[in-house]
């Protein structure tokens, strides 16, 4: 499978499409840059870093990427907060997958396969993910960041 960043970034947000869910919420993923700007939480996927990893010589047939995840928006009642919560330990609970890669469909059968080779990780930010909002005391903004690092092999181009 012949990857380049933009195929990688696209795979992972459906990887996430299909393996994070809840019970009682369905959470929109957005590749930003985006137009949606919808009311409740959102999962923003950004891409900020492409590059060619220079740690091992077997590394020039390879590409890492690194995205930022955000569970954002804003938690305008109790169930917001319980729906934004559900997603972040959705992320969580996924994240400490053992060995965890990336997923692409098959040309042939359309189905997501896991890639040889490659590798995603983690790094949780420390910063808080729930924070009150300055314009009310009713509304509580949510903003829980991730970065993930994903490195996959480009096929020796």
């Amino acid at each position: 499978m012949n990857l380049n960043s933009y195929d990688a970034l696209n795979a992972f947000a459906k990887q996430l499409e299909r393996n994070i869910c809840g019970k009682n919420f369905h959470t929109k993923i957005v590749i930003t840059p985006s137009s949606v700007n919808e009311k409740g939480v959102v999962i923003k996927i950004s891409l900020l870093k492409t590059f060619i990893p220079n740690d091992v010589p077997a590394a020039k047939n390879s590409r890492t990427i690194r995205l930022r995840i955000s569970v954002a928006g804003s938690a305008e009642s109790m169930t917001g907060l319980k729906q934004a919560i559900e997603a972040i330990e959705a992320l969580d609970k996924y994240f400490i997958t053992p060995g965890l890669r990336l997923e692409a469909e098959d040309g042939t059968t359309l189905l997501p396969v896991g890639i040889p080779n490659s590798r995603i990780t983690q790094v949780i930010s420390q910063e808080n993910s729930f924070i009150d909002s300055p314009d009310s005391t009713a509304v509580q903004d949510i903003q829980d960041d991730r970065f993930i690092i994903i490195t996959f092999p480009t096929g020796g181009n």
